[in-house]
């Protein structure tokens, strides 16, 4: 099986993280899948960001979930400490904004993250809620993913949602919690994973790897049985002889 690719994050390794204009780039590129992050403003704007903290993509240690969104509005980010002055010109984006993107691309699907960090500031069902709020007309393109289980549980029970669970860690426990909630996506570290010899737990769901930036490493989980592998670094792995194939499949 030659894996789908996900665009997680857009392409970090050349646009900074969770960037409009990375993820426009991605799309352009022939992206059919993508992945972000959402944290939500202490005035309960929701952004896309995979820290709690602006530190890394702005230089500015702003906790999101106690800062008001006009306070870090028009902070320059452009992820500085890997980018230099390249992308300053770059701003947080919005949620409405990539569903805005999103609605553009309708064959395009987005997995979206609940981050654990939003969970806790906000609680389950109000981050859950905004959050489809905002996603509303994009709804059928996109898949509510998180490592909290509980939100999970009430995507699928109170509003019969899709959903994929990032597991936190390879355990009889883990397997048995995935069973009973049957999602329809199980994402997992590839560091989490058991050796190559290890069988994966069989259930509805389809298998999704993350961070693969090697073609042939991509494959191998495709040997596998995983159907898709998250990506830094798209471009160059679309553009690989061994997986060119996958945008056709």
């Amino acid at each position: 099986m030659i894996p789908q690719l996900i665009a997680h994050r857009g392409e970090p390794d050349s646009w900074p993280e969770n960037s409009l204009a990375g993820y426009e780039a991605m799309l352009h590129a022939g992206a059919r899948y993508i992945e972000t992050d959402v944290q939500i403003t202490s005035d309960n704007i929701p952004i896309l960001s995979h820290d709690p903290s602006l530190l890394k993509i702005t230089g500015h240690d702003y906790l999101i979930a106690s800062t008001a969104y006009p306070v870090i509005r028009d902070l320059p980010a452009g992820y500085p400490e890997r980018f230099g002055e390249r992308f300053s010109e770059l701003r947080i984006t919005r949620l409405d904004q990539f569903v805005e993107l999103l609605a553009r691309w309708p064959g395009v699907t987005a997995f979206v993250e609940v981050k654990l960090a939003t969970i806790k500031s906000r609680g389950a069902v109000a981050a859950v809620e905004l959050i489809l709020e905002y996603i509303d007309r994009v709804l059928s393109q996109c898949i509510l993913i998180s490592f909290d289980y509980e939100c999970l549980v009430y995507c699928k029970e109170s509003r019969k949602l899709p959903v994929g669970w990032v597991i936190p860690e390879w355990s009889a426990a883990n397997r048995q919690r995935a069973q009973e909630l049957q999602p329809d996506y199980l994402f997992c570290n590839r560091k989490r994973l058991p050796p190559e010899t290890g069988l994966l737990w069989r259930g509805s769901w389809r298998w999704a790897v993350y961070t693969i930036n090697d073609a042939a490493e991509a494959l191998i989980y495709g040997k596998r049985g995983i159907e898709f592998v998250e990506t830094n670094c798209f471009s160059q792995l679309l553009a690989s002889p061994q997986l060119r194939g996958h945008a056709d499949d």
